[in-house]
């Protein structure tokens, strides 16, 4: 496999390591939400929600759409939930 490659599996899986994005991917695997309600779910603030938000989306994790002033979170790379579950299983 080339480099590159690599680098971005790795980077991939980076984009999992925190637990915040982790249950980010949780809630977004149940249903497309705006960050106010992953802020109630999670007991965090906003700039922190989209700050994991930020690197979800630019590893391909999660899309955004507007309706008004709200953005809408949902999961479009569904491998991703799949490697959460499983890794849930070890434990």
């Amino acid at each position: 496999m080339e480099e590159r490659i690599y680098k971005r599996i790795s980077e991939y899986f980076k984009a999992l390591s925190h637990p915040t994005r982790i249950k980010i991917i949780e809630l977004l695997a149940k249903s497309e939400m705006c960050v106010c309600e992953m802020m109630a779910k999670l007991q965090l603030d906003q700039s922190h929600i989209s700050r994991h938000l930020i690197i979800l989306k630019s590893n391909g994790m999660v899309e955004d759409r507007r309706e008004g002033n709200r953005v809408f979170y949902r999961v479009v790379d569904k491998n991703v939930i799949e490697i959460v579950e499983k890794i849930k299983e070890k434990f």
